[in-house]
């Protein structure tokens, strides 16, 4: 009941501080670039569009809401009531990836129309994205101010989404196999071409793994950076 309070509640937050309004232009947009591009590029830029707006558009957003509210003393008194910050980092995180699904639906129905066989493409992009807000969660703690979060999100980013440069035929690597980024790249074109059952177990199993991982070290990240130093703060006001 009260995961789902704070989901509730996560959800207005993000409608005040314009979300919504951000995601609803940047998708009208992205469907009038798909729907005039030419033919034999279409499926690839929206495979790549996919993974980098609306799938990780997440990372950016919470990394700005951590920090907006570490700087306004939120969590002072936040975690100091029944709260978790399990239930913290789940309520966030499920918020945003659920905009994320939302719009990477609308954006493909818009510019390709319906399909059949969209679960695995929602999959993916779920799943992307619930992985990508988590690390920027986590990054956000540790960052004093959003210069610093920029600047790591850089270093954080640049290694995830290596498999990028195999989307496009720039670079290959057979390490690129176990970086998220193959996984949810290969989700995500299944609205186009179906995978075989290995593929498939490969994808999700991979992605549900870095997804375990992402959770443990942002709720490792708040332990460390937020609720010991809370509790150190009041041991030593008094």
């Amino acid at each position: 009941m009260r995961l789902a309070s704070a989901f509730v509640y996560d959800m207005k937050l993000q409608f005040r501080h314009g979300f919504y309004y951000a995601y609803l232009f940047i998708s009208a947009a992205y469907i009038v670039l798909l729907r005039l591009m030419p033919r034999e590029y279409k499926e690839t830029a929206s495979i790549l569009i996919t993974f980098s707006d609306p799938s990780v558009l997440g990372f950016f957003f919470i990394g700005g809401l951590v920090l907006l509210e570490k700087g306004q003393n939120v969590y002072d008194n936040l975690f100091v009531t029944p709260y978790r910050p399990a239930e913290y980092i789940v309520s966030k995180t499920l918020s945003l990836t659920l905009l994320s699904v939302v719009t990477s639906y609308a954006v493909h129905v818009g510019a390709f129309g319906f399909h059949t066989n969209l679960l695995l493409y929602v999959t993916g992009v779920a799943l992307t994205s619930f992985f990508f807000t988590l690390i920027g969660m986590g990054l956000a703690v540790r960052c004093q101010t959003l210069n610093g979060f920029f600047f790591m999100s850089t270093l954080y980013t640049f290694v995830f989404v290596l498999p990028l440069f195999e989307t496009v035929g720039v670079w290959t690597s057979p390490l690129f196999a176990v970086l998220p980024a193959k996984a949810s790249l290969l989700l995500l074109g299944t609205a186009f071409s179906p995978l075989d059952w290995r593929e498939l177990a490969y994808g999700l199993l991979l992605l549900a793994g870095w997804n375990a991982i992402a959770f443990l070290w942002t709720w490792h990240s708040f332990r460390k950076f937020i609720i010991l130093k809370i509790g150190n703060e009041r041991r030593g006001g008094k």
